[in-house]
């Protein structure tokens, strides 16, 4: 099969493609023929180098596919070929074929093209967790959502939104909140422009949010915690910001600065919550991955969301597609065809 082998960390260059062996599945598996794969951010973390969740190299990228099961292993029954299904795992998913634990083969929706069914599971179920599971939303609450033109961002405004929350969104450029108030922001602020704290101060206009969920680290973070109501929660779901070489000392500096990270003397005279979101550890745990999905898929088709599709690329393009996304200039879900 050909694949995307992740021998060295550098630039979207070092993604090439290669022929291996095809996986077969062993006890409780299955083997699935990749249709689309979902481009995240943490695999462009990963192949610099960034990614503390990564394998040891070398390792097939990618965490999100969508496809047919075309073959099972011992102890998963047969009725199981031919299914569509999506799929999170650790690493892998660069492929044309992909062998993964039964349970994490989960049905695909029905009512969606097989592109936004690999734009579905990584940033809906991050999306999810981070504003039902952890920030426990409310109905009453303020929603600030940052990098909300992202595939998280996007999943999250829509989420949000459509439970009856006041949404405001904040991307880094006017063309990227065009796309937002469709989606259900109801306030939009460019933190990449000028005097951006103040502009953000304007739209909250003394009413700090209740939810934040947070992805960008820097000074976006720090003004997002800064403006949190009291009894406020905000989730730290990535770091976007993120961006060091193990060769260029004076780039840790910035990195670390850059980090979230909060005091709790600070938090406790405010009466805040500073909470932190990573979905990959649901893969071990089958229940409550079945219970965040069927509770995620029920109220996206309760209210007709759909993921926002931005870009797609052949699987030849795989490295443009990397391209793309750490040029900051994507909106919605990157996705790969085969």
């Amino acid at each position: 099969m050909r694949a995307y082998p992740l021998r060295r960390t550098g630039g979207p260059d070092v993604l090439e493609l290669a022929d291996l062996p095809s996986p077969e599945p062993g006890e409780g598996e299955v083997a699935v023929r990749v249709q689309a794969i979902g481009i995240n951010y943490a695999e462009v973390l990963s192949r610099k180098g960034l990614y503390g969740w990564a394998p040891k190299k070398p390792y097939v990228p990618g965490m999100e596919v969508t496809g047919t099961i075309d073959t099972v292993g011992t102890r998963v029954s047969a009725d199981r070929i031919g299914q569509r299904v999506v799929i999170g795992m650790q690493y892998g998913g660069y492929a044309e074929r992909v062998v993964v634990a039964s349970r994490q083969a989960l049905p695909a929706l029905e009512d969606l093209s097989i592109e936004e069914n690999a734009a579905f599971a990584v940033n809906y179920m991050t999306a999810w967790v981070s504003l039902m599971e952890m920030a426990r939303l409310r109905t009453t609450d303020r929603v600030l959502i940052t990098a909300a033109a992202g595939g998280v961002g996007t999943a999250a405004v829509q989420i949000a939104s459509a439970f009856g929350c006041e949404v405001v969104a904040m991307a880094g450029s006017d063309e990227k909140l065009e796309r937002l108030g469709p989606l259900g922001a109801k306030h939009t602020v460019n933190y990449r422009a000028p005097a951006w704290q103040a502009a953000l101060a304007r739209v909250l206009d003394g009413r700090g949010p209740d939810v934040v969920l947070e992805v960008v680290g820097g000074e976006v973070y720090r003004a997002c915690l800064d403006s949190l109501a009291p009894f406020g929660r905000l989730v730290v779901a990535g770091y976007a910001g993120l961006d060091y070489s193990t060769w260029k000392p004076w780039t840790w500096w910035k990195a670390w600065r850059g980090k979230p990270r909060a005091d709790i003397m600070d938090l406790a005279l405010g009466s805040k919550g500073v909470l932190a979101s990573h979905i990959g550890y649901l893969l071990a745990d089958e229940a409550r991955l079945e219970g965040v999905w069927k509770g995620l898929v029920n109220f996206t088709q309760e209210h007709g969301i759909r993921p926002v599709v931005g870009h797609t690329f052949g699987f030849d393009e795989l490295p443009a597609a990397h391209r793309l996304m750490e040029s900051r200039k994507s909106v919605g879900k990157i996705v790969v065809t085969l």
